[in-house]
C-alpha cells in the first residue's frame, strides 16, 4: 500500500513544480531543502533582489490580494502545507508577490519548501500565477548564478520569476522578458530538473540540474 501521505506530496510536486514523475511512490528526506529565505549569501539567496515584509502588513494594505492568498493557499494548506513564518517577498515594482509555505511531515521531516507567487495586473487586479516547488527554486538559484557571472548587470527578476499575467505554460511560466520552462524527474539514483530560460525566443541558458536535496525513491509507482 502507498503511504496517502507520501502520494499527497508527489500530487504536491507534478501540481506546483510543473514536475514529471517516472520512478517514485515513496519519498525520504535524508535532509531538508536548503532554501534561501534567511540566507545571508547574496550568491546564494534568489530572494536578495527582493524586499521583505510581514505578511499581516501587506495583507492589510491590499484586502484583494488577501482574498486571492486565501484562494490559492487553500488546496495546498489541505495537502499539508504550511506557511513558513510571517513574511512575503515584494518585487521592486511591487507587482509581485512571493509568499514562502513548506510541507513537514512528523517522523520524515520537510518534504518541500515553495513560493506561492502573485502577480498584480495593469488594471489593479491580483492574480494567482505560478506555486515554485524545492526543484524549481534549486533550478532557478544554478540558473541565477551562471547568468549573474556572465552579465552582472542583468535584472534577474526580468528573467527568471513569473510576470504578472495568465500563466498557461504547464512547464513553467512567462516572465517580463521572455518565459522559463521546468521539468523534474524522480528517480533511484538521482532528480534532476531540466532549466530553459528565454529571452523572447531567444535562449538564453540551458541546463539540466541534478538535486542536492538527497531525496530518495524506495519503490515503483504502478
Amino acid at each position: 500500500m502507498i503511504d496517502l501521505t507520501r502520494r499527497n506530496f508527489i500530487k504536491n510536486v507534478g501540481f506546483v513544480g510543473t514536475a514529471t514523475l517516472f520512478c517514485g511512490s515513496s519519498l525520504l528526506a535524508q535532509t531538508p531543502f536548503p532554501f534561501f529565505i534567511d540566507s545571508d549569501n547574496e550568491d546564494e539567496n534568489i530572494l536578495s533582489y527582493f524586499s521583505r515584509s510581514t505578511s499581516s502588513a501587506v495583507f492589510l494594505a491590499d484586502s484583494a490580494l488577501l482574498e486571492c492568498y486565501k484562494k490559492a493557499s487553500l488546496n495546498l494548506e489541505k495537502t499539508g502545507y504550511k506557511p513558513s513564518g510571517t513574511f512575503c517577498f515584494s518585487s521592486p515594482d511591487n507587482q509581485l508577490k512571493m509568499f514562502p509555505m513548506h510541507l513537514h511531515i512528523n517522523g520524515t521531516g520537510k518534504l518541500d519548501e515553495l513560493l506561492l507567487c502573485f502577480g498584480k495586473k495593469s488594471n489593479g487586479e491580483w492574480t494567482s500565477l505560478k506555486s515554485l516547488s524545492g526543484f524549481d527554486l534549486e533550478a532557478i538559484t544554478v540558473a541565477m548564478k551562471e547568468i549573474k557571472a556572465k552579465n552582472s548587470t542583468v535584472d534577474l527578476t526580468n528573467y527568471l520569476f513569473p510576470a504578472p499575467v495568465n500563466q498557461l505554460n504547464p512547464y513553467g511560466f512567462e516572465t517580463k522578458r521572455g518565459s522559463v520552462f521546468l521539468k523534474t524527474q524522480l528517480c533511484y539514483d538521482q532528480t534532476s530538473t531540466k532549466i530553459v530560460v528565454k529571452e523572447g525566443s531567444n535562449i538564453v541558458f540551458e541546463k539540466e540540474v541534478i538535486s542536492q536535496h538527497s531525496l530518495t525513491v524506495n519503490s515503483i509507482l504502478v
